[in-house]
């Protein structure tokens, strides 16, 4: 080719339109190369703004993003007892970029509650870590006749079907259904997207009472809005040391505890997996998260992802148990 016919250099528009073509048709492998993360996490909590469960997203996305060097944000996703929030983190990409944080609602009473479910709480998720185990307490307005447990289960059986309560998920549920079974009393449950729709229609007179996590009731208490009745373990809880247990308040042998959990969609990669559950465990180990954790009413209780996975299985049949013995039906 003579210097006359000679092509023109290549223009920086040219050049650059090359490089993004030859990055479009780079092998996959290049790209999984990337360590991980390399990029933003989402954390979805199937409860609203304000429950226990998103106060302790919330907490662990700041603290593992910083451990990972890599933002995790939060996202809520309220609505039949977590089963809108599970059902679309099932469908989510298993890359390691959606979490989820359930809790027994999703992963281990639904099963038992929904006549059809929108997911498989075993088949479509990969456990990642057991987080913590979470005392509930009964709660009633300040001006309820009743000042103990004892008063309130009199106040009950003279006035049978006359009280409401309040529930935002099925830990709520459950925990009322014993006392109602084991105590012998009637009262109408009223369902909310979330506890702190329950505990706002609690604290209005809408409603009587409220059994439900320690961090959503724990001010109200303390501040004299609202008045604890019993906490739901067989022993005291550290956030609320004047609350006797229900069992020691006039239930003997009641005993009953929520618990959270991290999972990612099925086929997540294993090194992701124990990447997280490294990151997770390391901050529920930290003398901050004890003390954050301990303030609001949860306790740490961690895991492998066999242990996760061994956990809801044994919590599957529990809550089968306990909502057979408690009278409710599949909705």
């Amino acid at each position: 080719m003579t210097a006359k016919h000679k092509p023109p250099p290549p223009t920086r528009r040219t050049v650059l339109a090359m490089m993004v073509s030859g990055a479009a048709l780079a092998p996959s492998w290049l790209h999984a190369a990337e360590p991980y993360p390399s990029r933003l996490i989402k954390l979805l909590v199937p409860f609203p703004a304000g429950s226990a469960t998103a106060v302790e997203g919330r907490y662990l996305a700041d603290k593992v993003g910083a451990l990972l060097h890599q933002k995790i944000i939060v996202e809520n996703k309220p609505g039949a007892n977590g089963n809108l929030g599970a059902a679309e983190a099932a469908r989510a990409a298993p890359d390691g970029y959606a979490l989820y944080l359930a809790t027994n609602s999703t992963h281990s009473a639904n099963v038992h509650l929904y006549r059809k479910m929108p997911f498989d709480p075993v088949a479509d998720f990969t456990p990642i870590a057991r987080l913590t185990r979470n005392p509930l307490v009964m709660v009633v307005g300040k001006d309820f006749p009743a000042k103990t447990l004892a008063e309130f289960i009199a106040y009950a059986k003279a006035n049978p079907g006359k009280l409401s309560y309040g529930t935002g998920n099925t830990g709520s549920m459950a925990a009322v259904q014993l006392i109602k079974s084991m105590a012998g009393i009637d009262a109408v449950r009223v369902s909310y997207p979330g506890t702190p729709q329950a505990i706002t229609d609690l604290l209005g007179g809408r409603i009587e009472f409220v059994i439900t996590d320690i961090a959503v009731t724990r001010e109200f208490v303390q501040s004299g809005s609202l008045r604890a009745l019993g906490v739901t373990t067989a022993q005291r809880v550290g956030s609320l040391p004047d609350v006797p247990t229900i069992a020691e308040a006039g239930l003997p042998g009641y005993d009953f505890a929520s618990w959270s959990g991290l999972f990612a969609p099925k086929n997540t990669p294993d090194d992701i997996v124990q990447t997280l559950n490294k990151a997770f465990v390391s901050v529920m180990a930290t003398p901050e998260s004890q003390k954050f954790f301990a303030d609001i009413g949860l306790e740490p209780d961690t895991s492998t992802p066999q242990g996760l996975a061994d956990h809801v299985k044994a919590q599957t049949e529990l809550w089968g148990r306990i909502i057979k013995e408690s009278g409710l039906e599949k909705i």
